[in-house]
């Protein structure tokens, strides 16, 4: 949020939906601020409806950025 770094989360793997979903669940979504909106690319990893449902549950809104 601004120029604050604020879900902060160190992998050693590759990304895939998996590690994502982790990331979202135990680091980003904790630390949201109530209704906010997740702009996202659209990077196979980031989509997946256990991911946009965590998001939905915990009452936060999903945006993709349009195809370049």
């Amino acid at each position: 949020m601004g120029t604050t770094l604020f879900a902060i989360g160190l992998f050693d793997c590759n990304i895939n939906r998996d590690v994502f979903y982790v990331w979202i669940t135990k680091i980003l979504l904790p630390e949201l601020p109530e209704n906010s909106v997740i702009f996202m690319d659209n990077a196979s990893f980031h989509k997946g409806k256990n991911i946009e449902q965590a998001i939905i549950n915990a009452g936060h809104q999903i945006e993709y950025l349009p195809r370049t």
